[in-house]
C-alpha cells in the first residue's frame, strides 16, 4: 500500500492498473474499445463516477454499518452512473447513444465496487480521491483502442474510410 500522496496517485499508472496487471474489468474495455472516441468517453465516465463513489464511499465509511456496505457502496456508485448517464445525454447524445447500455454497466463494475471495497472504505478522503483518478479508466481505454488501431481492428475516431 502507498505511504504518501505521490506513491498513492502514481501506482495507478502502471503498478495498479485494473486490466492490464490485475485483469478485472475487461467487459468494458473490450467491448467500447473501438474507437479512441469511445475508449475516451467511457474512460472519462468510469473515473468520474470512481472519484465521486470512492469519495462518499471514504467520507461516509464511519456511518455505514457493515452489514450493508456492499448495498450502500451499490446506490452510491448507482447515483453517479445515473449522473454520468444524464450529463452524457445532455452534451455528449452522440457519444451516449454509441457507447448505449454499456454506461449503466459501470454500476456492476468490479473495479468500482472492489475499489471501494478495497480502499475507500478504509482510507481516506484525498488518498480515495487520488486512487479514483488513477486506478480508473482515462488512461487504459484509449490505450486499449490504439493498440486496437494499430492491428487494424479499430479506427481512429467515428471516421471508417
Amino acid at each position: 500500500m502507498a505511504k504518501t500522496m505521490v506513491q498513492e496517485f502514481t501506482k495507478g499508472l502502471w503498478e495498479e492498473i485494473p486490466p492490464f496487471r490485475l485483469v478485472l474489468g475487461l467487459c468494458p474495455v473490450l467491448a467500447v474499445t473501438k474507437t479512441v472516441e469511445n475508449g475516451i468517453g467511457m474512460g472519462v465516465a468510469t473515473t468520474f463516477v470512481l472519484v465521486g463513489s470512492n469519495f462518499f464511499v471514504s467520507l461516509l465509511r464511519k456511518f455505514i454499518p457493515g452489514k450493508v456496505r456492499i448495498a450502500c457502496f451499490i446506490i452510491i456508485i448507482a447515483t453517479f452512473v445515473t449522473l454520468v448517464e444524464l450529463l452524457m445525454q445532455a452534451f455528449t447524445y452522440p457519444l451516449f447513444l454509441k457507447l448505449g447500455i454499456f454506461i449503466p454497466l459501470i454500476v456492476v463494475n468490479c473495479i468500482v465496487l472492489g475499489r471501494s471495497e478495497a480502499f475507500a472504505f478504509k482510507n481516506g478522503v484525498g488518498k480515495s480521491l487520488a486512487d479514483g483518478l488513477t486506478v480508473s479508466g482515462t488512461s487504459r481505454l484509449p490505450c486499449e483502442s490504439s493498440s486496437r488501431l494499430s492491428r487494424g481492428k479499430a479506427n481512429r475516431m467515428s471516421y471508417r474510410p
